[in-house]
């Protein structure tokens, strides 16, 4: 557990001190931080998802990955389903909460957190995991938060996607240098994310604290019950149950923050989400080791 606060000692940071950035009342802050965001969807994130899937291990165990796959599927339809509830209940706009309770951080934080529990299969159904939810995010997530189906064609980041695991499945290897560059990128774009997290948590109501900590709930609490049922049903043990477990239980992925903001979308909320989600890490992880 030590290794695990070392990691999220390397991430909530980031989100204070973009925080207490919001003290400042800098001039033009708000109009900066849209030309990042639109910096990120358009160059950022879909270099960042090239580079993961072209230096991806798809071709080690790509069979016994079906199992995986499946769970990312059935986790992100009830987490549908969960989002029209929570929509219900707290009468907001199914746009405005879908993305948060819906998709989970599977990459910066969920691959190296399965890789420190699972080891070297840990990293590999981790990343499996990853790919999928991308694709979902970046279409039907997409599609959600923006209302209109031509915004997946418009956003690089799937073209990127596609491409690198093209690359990927055609052999070609990653050079050095290309290599030290996607770490270099991939150092610089999650900091300054977790900053534009912080910068948007504004104190809130009780009202807006029972929407954030449900959303919280059904994300974490509800993916993992999705997961466990789904690898019971369908005898998934091992590794693999316990990155689907592992997975599916994190919180809010940064990029539900950089669409809804890109969108107009309540990113207040998917902000929050994201910090209070961080914290409950802390008591979800011990509980999913404890469960496989």
């Amino acid at each position: 557990m030590d290794l695990l606060f070392n990691l999220l000692a390397k991430i909530i940071p980031y989100i204070f001190i973009g925080w207490v950035f919001t003290k400042l009342r800098l001039k033009n802050a708000e109009l900066l931080i849209n030309y990042f965001i639109n910096f990120a969807l358009y160059f950022l994130i879909p270099i960042f998802i090239f580079f993961a899937m072209w230096s991806a291990p798809l071709s080690e165990n790509i069979v016994n990955a079906r199992s995986v796959i499946f769970t990312v599927i059935a986790v992100c339809f009830f987490g549908v389903l969960f989002s029209l509830l929570h929509s219900k209940i707290f009468g907001s706009n199914f746009r405005d909460i879908a993305l948060p309770i819906i998709f989970m951080n599977s990459a910066y934080l969920a691959i190296p957190i399965n890789t420190l529990f699972f080891g070297k299969d840990g990293t590999f159904y981790a990343i499996i995991y990853n790919i999928i939810l991308t694709v979902l995010h970046f279409t039907f997530g997409l599609w959600f938060v923006s209302g209109s189906l031509k915004e997946i064609f418009r956003l690089p980041v799937l073209y990127f996607a596609f491409f690198g695991i093209f690359l990927n499945l055609t052999g070609i290897k990653l050079s050095d240098g290309l290599l030290n560059f996607s770490k270099v990128l991939s150092s610089v774009t999650l900091p300054v994310m977790l900053c534009l997290v912080g910068y948007q948590i504004q104190v809130v109501s009780v009202s807006t604290l029972k929407k954030v900590f449900a959303g919280v709930f059904l994300r974490m609490f509800g993916g993992l019950i999705v997961a466990y049922i789904f690898c019971e049903v369908f005898n998934i043990t091992g590794t693999v149950k316990g990155v689907c477990l592992l997975t599916s239980s994190m919180p809010s992925a940064v990029n539900t923050y950089i669409l809804n903001k890109k969108y107009d979308a309540d990113y207040s909320f998917a902000s929050s989400m994201i910090a209070v989600g961080l914290v409950m890490t802390l008591i979800v992880i011990p509980l999913v080791l404890w469960l496989k």
